[in-house]
């Protein structure tokens, strides 16, 4: 009766454990699947996030260039003002650049998930922290200073250009076999003493200085943390 016993209770451990080491070995598995999917998780975003940060540095490279020919147009106005007693088409063409404008659109559709979600998907650390800095401070600049620009720079030069010269449709590419008679001053000799259009002038082109030196902090900053994120999602897929 004992060795019944006995081997009754061997029996009854041992099935015990079979049974703890089995729900053991499924914890575990739900754990890994449960990392697993974190993980795809963060590299799928991760992926769609710097789909849209190369996006942004696209579109804000090209902003610095368009505003780079926009500025180098308004010197040539200036110095053509400075030097010559001719209008010629190039000056059109120049006055009409130097007016040329740009808008970020900024792609954040992604960003705005992650803000709105409860759970930390991104795991580094510092790369949240610099996905955070790039979107709430060095892009929310840049909308900032666009709106400087349109609102308190772009305004008086305009106010100035309709006062002195005669406007009508941009001139582009595409017109450039059709006679030009836009932007033309209405009268040189009084353009070329008017201290008022000359002021505006430069004071747009030295608001865009300052907005081409920001930026291009923001494009190195941008291109560090792409490479960043490349990286880090080499490491996670390995």
């Amino acid at each position: 009766m004992e060795n019944k016993t006995s081997k009754y209770f061997k029996y009854a451990i041992g099935e015990i454990l079979l049974v703890v080491i089995g729900i053991l070995i499924a914890v575990q598995i739900n754990t890994w699947n449960e990392h697993r999917k974190t993980k795809s998780n963060e590299i799928k975003t991760l992926t769609q996030l710097n789909v849209d940060l190369r996006e942004n540095y696209k579109e804000i490279t090209e902003i610095h260039e368009l505003m780079l020919l926009s500025n180098k147009s308004g010197q040539q106005m200036l110095d053509h003002l400075n030097t010559s007693n001719q209008v010629t088409d190039s000056l059109k063409y120049w006055v009409e650049s130097f007016s040329n404008t740009n808008i970020f659109n900024n792609a954040n559709t992604t960003y705005k998930n992650l803000e709105n979600s409860n759970d930390n998907i991104i795991s580094n650390d510092s790369i949240r922290l610099q996905i955070t800095l790039m979107y709430e401070l060095d892009f929310a600049n840049i909308h900032r200073r666009e709106k400087m620009f349109y609102e308190d720079y772009l305004p008086n030069y305009q106010e100035e250009l309709l006062k002195n010269f005669k406007t009508s449709p941009v001139v582009d590419k595409w017109l450039e076999d059709v006679k030009l008679a836009v932007n033309t001053p209405i009268n040189l000799s009084n353009l070329k003493q008017n201290e008022a259009f000359k002021n505006t002038s430069v004071e747009l082109y030295n608001f865009r200085l300052l907005r081409l030196k920001w930026l291009n902090g923001s494009i190195i900053k941008l291109e560090t943390l792409i490479k960043t994120i490349d990286n880090e999602i080499n490491t996670l897929k390995s």
